[in-house]
């Protein structure tokens, strides 16, 4: 007999709980609660942020889901799940199992995961099975899993999860601006027309009919079943669709993108990227980008119709070569979108990094900081843990670091292998 979704989670046998970032995760929990409900378990779904034991009345069997965002770090939809668990005054009785998602070319592969097992151990919560990890969204993984979970639980469980495709549209590219050649980095900036909005998007706001600088655009390469993103240089409003890429030594999308003349058109979706927008302020927002990380903070300079004080600090290699962006930023500096551009160019006369750029201006930055400043940071991985650290001693002295900042939500990374 198959019983129905819970509606109540004081009546659910298994709490199934997600913390995910893009919403993959969500998909694997569905897999699994409708398995169960078909062995006749009730079963209730829900984020990571509302964990809260006391609702667990009839609660058997609890599950945690959790992606791994950035260095290691907590999903959204994670909230302050880890300092609701250290609260507690004792563990729950319904045992849990963690699964963590991931992608393993990352040095924190599965990193959050990791933590919260580490977490429940220390509260003495019982787990009835280790951690596992699923590697960049593995249906493969995903069933071995759940053979493992079968057998724990004297079952037939079998997880078969199949990956929703994503529903896409054909964007055709309007412009391209080449950049990079010189020195053996070539790169673009490639604008496609915004697709005619569909009814479903105009009335829910959704897809392509609502998105910001900072979301994401979602491309499966021809040859491969794994998406990959693109932050947005462009909001709806601009009237078009940017993103910057860079080709990489064998990289399939980038190739591809690389490879498109006007006219061509792609296949592609929209991701939201709430964790990476600019929040309604006025105080101060330093941007800190490199290479091709310049695109969505230039779209939020040219989305700053109120004059908020902008400060980029912007790193490439050379000024003649490469610098994405560079007649746009001129103009915004005189029109007022744009306070302060301090660039750093890895070539030339004086070659320097955008982190040394940051301690050059370290009293100004600070100051920025202790007058309200949030801080948003995009580009390669190298990049931004170097920006941590030279931002960590330049906020030393007031009590501050990029960590209590990301606390207080003003601390946002973009980041990419």
């Amino acid at each position: 007999k198959r019983n129905t979704r819970a509606t109540r989670i004081d009546e659910a046998d298994v709490i199934i709980m997600v913390g995910s970032e893009g919403g993959t995760s969500w998909g694997f929990a569905e897999t699994l609660a409708r398995e169960l409900e078909a062995k006749g378990g009730r079963v209730f779904v829900q984020a990571l942020s509302a964990f809260d034991p006391s609702q667990w009345k009839s609660a058997k069997l609890a599950f945690v889901f959790a992606a791994t965002y950035g260095e290691g770090e907590a999903p959204s939809s994670a909230g302050t799940f880890m300092d609701k668990l250290i609260a507690l005054p004792k563990a729950p009785l319904a045992p849990i199992a963690i699964l963590g998602f991931g992608d393993r070319s990352y040095p924190d592969f599965c990193g959050y995961a990791r933590a919260i097992a580490t977490a429940v151990e220390a509260k003495g919560w019982k787990q009835f099975l280790t951690l596992d990890t699923i590697d960049r969204q593995s249906p493969q993984d995903f069933a071995r899993w759940g053979q493992a979970l079968s057998a724990r639980l004297k079952s037939d469980l079998i997880l078969n999860h199949q990956v929703a495709p994503m529903k896409t549209r054909s964007l055709t590219l309007i412009s391209r601006r080449d950049y990079g050649q010189s020195v053996q980095t070539p790169g673009a900036i490639l604008r496609f027309k915004l697709p005619t909005e569909t009814l479903t998007d105009r009335v829910l706001g959704t897809g392509f009919g609502s998105f910001v600088a900072g979301d994401l655009l979602s491309i499966v390469p021809q040859g491969s079943n794994l998406p990959r993103l693109y932050s947005l240089a462009s909001s709806r409003k601009d009237g078009f669709i940017e993103i910057c890429v860079r080709k990489h030594a064998g990289g399939l999308c980038s190739g591809q993108l690389m490879d498109l003349r006007v006219g061509d058109t792609i296949e592609a979706a929209l991701r939201e990227n709430p964790s990476f927008r600019v929040k309604r302020s006025k105080a101060p927002l330093i941007l800190i980008g490199a290479g091709t990380g310049i695109g969505p903070l230039a779209g939020f300079i040219r989305a700053n119709a109120a004059r908020r004080p902008l400060h980029l600090f912007f790193g490439t290699r050379d000024m003649d070569s490469d610098f994405y962006y560079a007649q746009e930023l001129g103009a915004w500096l005189i029109d007022g979108r744009l306070a302060q551009l301090s660039t750093a160019f890895s070539r030339g006369s004086h070659p320097h990094y955008v982190q040394e750029a940051l301690q050059l201006d370290a009293d100004h930055v600070a100051a920025l900081v202790r007058d309200g400043a949030s801080i948003m940071v995009c580009g390669g991985r190298n990049m931004a843990n170097g920006v941590k650290e030279i931002l960590t001693e330049i906020l030393a002295p007031d009590g501050l670091s990029p960590a209590s900042l990301k606390k207080d939500g003003r601390y946002g990374e973009d980041i990419f292998g």
